[in-house]
This record gives C-alpha cells, sequence and structure tokens, in this order.
C-alpha cells in the first residue's frame, strides 16, 4: 500500500518538475540577453587588433586604461551600467542621453592630460573604434531603441 502513495508522489513531482523547467525555459527563450563588458576580453580584442606601430607604442596597460575611461563615460552618458551598484543606486533610471563621437576622445585626451600620461590622438582614436568594434561584437551596439 506504501508503495502505491510513493509512486503517486513520484508521479506528482516528476509533473510539477517538468512543468517549471518547461516555463522557465520558455521565459528565458523570450528574454533579450544582457551584453556584458568585459575589460581585459576588450583589452585583449583591441591589442591583437591595434596596428603593430601603435600597439608597440601602447602597452596592454594604457590600452585597458583607456577603455576603463570611455566605459566610465558611457557610464555617466546614461548607455552603460556596472552591474548591481548601479542598480542598487538607481543608476538604471537615467534617460540615456545623446552622444557626439567626439566626446569620448575629448574625454579620454582630457583625463591622460589630467593623470600626465601621454596619449597620441590618432591613437586614442585607433581604440576607441576598436572598442566600438568589441562592443558591436558582443552585442552592446545595436538598432536605436524606440521610445517608449
Amino acid at each position: 500500500m506504501i508503495w502505491v502513495f510513493v509512486a503517486i508522489a513520484a508521479v506528482i513531482v516528476a509533473v510539477v518538475a517538468r512543468y517549471t523547467v518547461a516555463t522557465v525555459s520558455a521565459r528565458l527563450a523570450n528574454t533579450e540577453a544582457v551584453a556584458t563588458y568585459d575589460l581585459s576580453a576588450a583589452t585583449e580584442f583591441v591589442h591583437r587588433a591595434l596596428p603593430t606601430e601603435v600597439a608597440e607604442r601602447m602597452g596592454r596597460a594604457s590600452v585597458a586604461l583607456l577603455l576603463a575611461w570611455n566605459l566610465d563615460q558611457l557610464r555617466r552618458k546614461g548607455v552603460a551600467a556596472f552591474g548591481e551598484a548601479d542598480s542598487m543606486s538607481g543608476g538604471f533610471t537615467r534617460t540615456p542621453s545623446r552622444t557626439e563621437p567626439d566626446e569620448a576622445l575629448d574625454e579620454v585626451l582630457r583625463r591622460a592630460a589630467v593623470e600626465g600620461i601621454d596619449v597620441d590622438a590618432v591613437d586614442a582614436v585607433i581604440v576607441l573604434e576598436l572598442n566600438a568594434q568589441y562592443l558591436a561584437s558582443i552585442g552592446a551596439v545595436g538598432e536605436q531603441a524606440e521610445d517608449v
């Protein structure tokens, strides 16, 4: 008699588990993936793609610093977030503001001057362009979002 109850309980558990897995899978299939910027991967991507002479002038540390400054500028414009910290502080509620292409270059060059780092403007342009290619490759850049 106890085997009947065990069998019924096992069937109920299996049905509930299958239903739960199916509904969660269906929900995840319809959820858009969030692009995650990995600074070390971006640095590797950009440094490998740099022309030889630019790569010789700029080491990986300099490239990483320029990318970090660019990411910080994007965050202040409201088009990037630093994950959980921004979520908790309300960073996602900011309205993204339109940026001009030269703003990123100006910001990187300004910060380099403040830090006393010698960065050639052409080298910075190449790094920022390669960073834009990295952003596109991870799906962080795409079609313009419709106004809601």
